[in-house]
Order: structure tokens, then sequence, then C-alpha cells
């Protein structure tokens, strides 16, 4: 059994696993140890390699605004803040999204959520269901009362770009990337002092970042805690229009 230690492990070394060894690596205070171990290096079955990597602003929480918000600077500025002449430059579609009510409760909850969503200086508007049928004239609009659209910095942008530009940029900046399981967890209930993994070796850890997306709950058992976070199927549908729309829909 061999033993190593670093500084930071990260558990999973998809888009937010090399997202946090990218950011880490490349702060001007910090110079440990990174490692980043991974199950899959094919990331053939994990969530970046299956997400539609849209954006939205459209939350009722002001902290998810936010981060939305920080994440669209990102993508529209991914060169400059990488400060990189190589990095590549990341396009966002701003298609928008539209969420549309056929409750009062509902339409209530969107005017609320558009009054906090513009304080915040997010481009939501209300749209009444005259106004999205002059805008969208073959959608069916009957039972809805309104609708919320932002048009602006919400859609979707190359993901996988970027994840290959930050994982790339963080080896090179000296992370570790390693094949491997993690099985178990050594922990003084207060905090993380090691990681066990498949391959019989152990890791030393001054800090273990979880980034083990949709097992997150499965890591976070292993340190004797719960996590409320769980896999559910989701579905995706593509098809042909036999006439084909003129233009984009949110």
């Amino acid at each position: 059994t061999a033993h190593q230690k670093f500084d930071i492990v990260i558990i999973g070394g998809a888009m937010m696993g090399s997202a946090a060894a990218w950011f880490l690596s490349h702060h001007p205070q910090f110079d440990g140890r990174i490692l980043v171990i991974e199950r899959d290096p094919s990331y053939a079955f994990c969530s970046t390699s299956h997400t539609h990597s849209c954006l939205r602003q459209q939350y009722s929480s002001p902290l998810n605004i936010k981060i939305a918000q920080f994440a669209v600077d990102m993508v529209r500025r991914f060169k400059h803040h990488m400060n990189d002449p190589a990095a590549p430059d990341i396009a966002l579609d701003s298609f928008g999204y539209m969420y549309l009510a056929k409750t009062e409760a509902f339409a209530d909850q969107l005017r609320r959520n558009q009054q906090l969503q513009a304080s915040l200086g997010a481009g939501t508007t209300i749209l009444s269901a005259d106004e999205i049928a002059r805008a969208y004239p073959f959608y069916h609009l009957d039972d809805i009362i309104l609708g919320s659209h932002n048009p602006h910095d919400e859609g979707y942008f190359d993901g996988a770009a970027i994840f290959d530009w930050w994982r790339r940029a963080a080896v090179q900046k000296g992370v570790t990337y390693r094949h491997d399981t993690v099985v178990g967890i050594d922990h003084d209930r207060r905090r993380v002092k090691a990681v066990r993994l498949a391959s019989g070796d152990i890791v030393a850890a001054g800090v273990v970042i979880n980034a083990a997306g949709p097992r997150g709950a499965e890591v976070a058992a292993m340190a004797g805690f719960a996590l409320p976070v769980e896999p559910r199927r989701r579905f995706s549908f593509m098809f042909s229009a036999q006439t084909p729309l003129e233009q984009e829909l949110p």
C-alpha cells in the first residue's frame, strides 16, 4: 500500500472537479499540491458529457442568480479570464428561457422572481399571453396566464471546450490527475484525514473537495454525513418539424 500526501484532494475530475483544480492551481496565494481522482477518465458517463451546457438567470434565489451572472461573464470573456491567448473563444447562443404559468399561484411566483432578477441586473420580463402569441404565434396558449422571458445571457455555450481547457491547463500547472476510485474516507468526525482508493493506496489530504456529481452522496456517506443529492433520469427529445419554423425558440 502506497501512502501519499496532497494539500487538496478533489474527488471527481469532470467539469466541477476540473474547475476547482484550475481555480486553485492558478490562485496567486496557493502553491500546494493538488490531486484529482477520477473513476472514468473517458468521461463517457459523467454528467458533464451529457449536459446541454445551458445558462439561465431565472432563479428565485439571489445567490443562484449571481452565480449564473458570474458564469455568463466567464463564458463571454473566457480568453480574458484565462489570461492566455491560446484559450478558446467561447460563444453563448442567447436564445433565452421562457417559463409559462397556467395557475395564478405560479404566475405570482414568476412576477416575484422577475422583480428579484431585475433588481440584480437580469433582463427578465413578464409577458402576457397576448404578447407571447404575437412573438410566437404557433404556441397554444389557451390555458396560459403569462410567461417570464429573458433573451439576454441565457442559452447554450460550449461546455466541453471549457472543461477540456480547464483540465489541460490545470495539468500544466502541476495538478495530478489519477485514474482510481475512492472507496473510503478516514476522518475523526471533525475533519477528513485521508482517502482510501480501490487500488489499495491511501492518500493523506489537508482538504477534500467532493466533486462527484450525482455520486456526491456516496462520497459524503464515507465521511459520515448525509448529503441530499441523488441521480435522477432526465430525457431530451430531438425531432424534425414537417414545416420548419422561421425563428429560434426560447
